[in-house]
């Protein structure tokens, strides 16, 4: 029992550790993302203005 037990508690562990990682990746991709069209909004309201 206490074998399944192990082998159940790893298979959590590395579930928890994967979705932490699969999480961290895609908030910095969206940070990045966010960034990057703040960016080209500011640039196209300055080009607006100056029109």
């Amino acid at each position: 029992m206490s074998r399944v037990t192990a082998i159940i508690s790893a298979l959590v562990i590395c579930t928890i550790v994967c979705l932490s990682w699969a999480v961290n990746h895609y908030r910095d991709n969206a940070i990045a993302y966010k960034e990057q069209r703040d960016k080209k909004v500011s640039e196209l309201k300055q080009a607006t203005a100056t029109i």
